[in-house]
Order: structure tokens, then C-alpha cells, then sequence
């Protein structure tokens, strides 16, 4: 039986897990909810999780919220590949990438994307997150060795996010030296997006 993922266009949290989906070759399909009319709120979602937000998964009766659960689960459920080859280590990076880079990148994308004001420093601090990811990524293909693993799951839509940021506000992101990107970090994003089944998880809208 095929999983099915909840998502919005774009959206951080169900983009890892639909990473982890194909990083682990799982069909699934993209059940793509329209954020701007509210469907993440209508009855129908909200019987699957009544917090309405978005990742939701589910395969027959089985439904399960929240990405780093959703992606734990699918470890459990499917070794094989493994999305935790070192699981301590693994799981440090994901839950530095959890709030560190994220709390790091969302007030740089809200005013890219929502033309929201830049909190002061708020350029310098998620450039610093990105030099942390770039230093990983000088001496391995990927965040955690030489496979994908829940790390690179969990980062690369805050990354992609950000080349993103870049076309729809190109001089903020040039003024607060967030792009382009360094070198290490285009071509670990090059390399997640050859890996077989990447384009079904690319936002629709941004095609």
C-alpha cells in the first residue's frame, strides 16, 4: 500500500519527509493542500490531524503527524536504506538543523517571501548557520558521511528555500551575502536533486 503525504507547496516540515521517502525508494503520493485558501483547516484534514498543519501520513488507517516522528517511523518501518547510520550522530545534526537552522533561516524568508523587516543580525546569524553546513560538506558529499541521511532530509529545505529567496528577492539576499551560495553547499543541493524521485517532492508552484 502506497503512503500518502499532506503537504502545502513549499513547506518546510513535509518537504523532509517526502525526502525520506525517496531516499528510502517508498512510493508515495503528494496530496498538496492550498495554503492560501485554508484547506489545512477544513474538516475533512482536520479529522486527520485536528492541530491542522501539515505533515500529515498516512497508509490505510495508519495517520501520523509531525516530520521528525513521520521520519523516525519510516527508519523503523523500512531499514533499509538507513536514514540513521550512526543514529547519535544522525540525530545531533537533525536536531541542530530542527532549531538552530530554521530558527535561523524563517525570519530571512519571511522577508524574502512576506516582505516582512529583517531583524537586525538576522542576515548574520543564518550565515553562520550556512558556514556550519559548508564546513560539513568540505570533507563529505553529504551532512553526515557519503549517503543521504535524515540530516540532509531535514536542512536542504531550508537551504532550497533559500536559492529560492534569492530569485524572488535577489537584492536583499545579495546584501546580506546570501547568495549565491558557496560552492559546498550548490553542490550538495546538486546532488540531492539528481537522486531518483527528487522532483516529484519540487514544488508545484515554483515550476
Amino acid at each position: 500500500m502506497t503512503y500518502e503525504l499532506y503537504t502545502i507547496s513549499g513547506a518546510p516540515r513535509p518537504w523532509r519527509v517526502a525526502l525520506a521517502l525517496v531516499a528510502k525508494r517508498l512510493p508515495f503520493t503528494m496530496r498538496v493542500l492550498e495554503g492560501s485558501r485554508k484547506e489545512q483547516k477544513a474538516p475533512a484534514f482536520l479529522a486527520l490531524n485536528p492541530r491542522g498543519r501539515t505533515p500529515v501520513l498516512v497508509r490505510g488507517e495508519f495517520v501520523l503527524t509531525e516530520s521528525l516522528a513521520i521520519i523516525a517511523h519510516l527508519e523503523h518501518a523500512h531499514p533499509e536504506p538507513s536514514l540513521f547510520p550512526d543514529p547519535a550522530r544522525v540525530w545531533e545534526q537533525v536536531m541542530s538543523y530542527e532549531h538552530d537552522l530554521r530558527d535561523a533561516a524563517n525570519p530571512v524568508h519571511q522577508a524574502a517571501f512576506r516582505n516582512t523587516e529583517l531583524p537586525p543580525g538576522a542576515g548574520a546569524t543564518f550565515l553562520a548557520e550556512l558556514r556550519r553546513l559548508e564546513a560539513r560538506l568540505t570533507s563529505a558529499p553529504f551532512l553526515c558521511g557519503d549517503r543521504i541521511t535524515a540530516a540532509d532530509c531535514v536542512a536542504f529545505p531550508e537551504v532550497r528555500l533559500t536559492l529560492r529567496a534569492a530569485e524572488r528577492a535577489p537584492e536583499l539576499m545579495r546584501q546580506i551575502e546570501l547568495a549565491p551560495l558557496a560552492d559546498p553547499l550548490r553542490r550538495w543541493v546538486d546532488r540531492i536533486e539528481a537522486l531518483p524521485g527528487y522532483d516529484q517532492t519540487f514544488p508545484a508552484h515554483w515550476r
